[in-house]
């Protein structure tokens, strides 16, 4: 299960993530060999969360090499900026100024490890549909604290016409967004590049669950938890957001033996049923069918995902 903190900034790309939580299956398990059947037309066997195969959108989103990547170019770019304006000892991931540690209001929001559910027998047993309390992340491994200068250069905080330090003008969207346009320098349409193919795939999880097969796995999936005891639900989602769970300002539950036991139901259910399997497959049908349906569009946003990647390796050297 994973909770994000979004903390409200003027960032250029999308809020910064941390998360907390676990993984699930193990590490040395191969991925799944799914070059047979990514339209969906076979279903997977799957019982963790390595087990389930790449869904056919993945083609036209970022993946997390490339987000990583991203992110250390845009922070390289927007370091450079800094210096031209004198802070040569800008640092790479700077954290928020001090002033700012008690302001700055934060939204959690909470998602399941995977878009099917979770996976991992093991937390479940432990922490239910929340996780570890103890388990502090390690902190958020931000650098040092940007100063009230550098903050207001960084992002051109205040919105000041004409803001020079030092002789510069201050670029509109400050260093940061400065740096977010340098690498975006030649792609045809933003907007659709960072958000149509995550649209996209938000409307088709709806039509997924249609599927008269997926139908049939949740309501299967959803008689067996029934039948050891506990509440029916509509889906795997209903049940990891039960307001039973009374999660906190944190996002975390309060993981009682009630809360725990259901969360091995479910997990033990999906298990037996492939209901993982079966929904995935639901799902890859879906998402083939809509690249066939809208191929332009697909490709149009993948052309300008190359370019980024292109505009990152320049500035990463390789």
């Amino acid at each position: 299960m994973r909770a994000t903190s979004l903390v409200a900034v003027a960032a250029a790309f999308a809020a910064v993530a941390a998360v907390a939580g676990c993984t699930s299956g193990s590490a040395g398990d191969p991925p799944p060999d799914t070059s047979a059947y990514t339209d969906g037309s076979r279903v997977p066997k799957v019982e963790n969360e390595r087990g389930i195969p790449e869904l056919p959108l993945a083609r036209y989103e970022f993946s997390d090499k490339d987000t990583e990547r991203l992110t250390r170019a845009q922070a390289r770019v927007a370091q450079r900026c800094m210096a031209d304006f004198g802070f040569e000892d800008f640092p790479l991931d700077p954290a928020q100024p001090g002033s700012m540690n008690m302001a700055t209001g934060s939204l959690v929001a909470v998602a399941m490890s995977t878009p099917f559910g979770e996976l991992d027998l093991d937390e479940a047993r432990r922490f239910g549909y929340g996780w570890d309390p103890k388990a502090s992340g390690g902190g958020d491994g931000k650098d040092r604290a940007m100063t009230e200068a550098e903050y207001r250069v960084f992002y051109h905080a205040d919105r000041t016409p004409g803001l020079t330090v030092r002789g510069r003008e201050v670029p509109e969207a400050g260093c940061y967004g400065e740096a977010s346009n340098g690498l975006t320098a030649g792609v045809e349409d933003r907007t659709r590049m960072w958000t149509y193919t995550s649209g996209r795939a938000r409307a088709l999880s709806k039509t997924a669950l249609k599927d008269p097969a997926v139908s049939e796995a949740l309501r299967t999936w959803a008689t067996c938890v029934e039948d050891k005891g506990f509440k029916r639900y509509e889906d795997r989602e209903a049940a990891f957001r039960d307001t039973a769970w009374h999660r906190g300002d944190d996002g975390n539950t309060r993981r009682t033996r009630r809360e725990r036991d259901t969360a091995v139901a479910d997990i033990e259910c999906a298990r037996e049923h492939n209901t993982v399997g079966v929904w995935w497959a639901g799902s890859a049908r879906s998402q083939s069918a809509d690249i066939q349906s809208h191929r332009a569009a697909y490709e149009a946003v993948r052309r300008d995902q190359d370019v980024v990647r292109a505009n990152v390796r320049r500035v990463l050297g390789d």
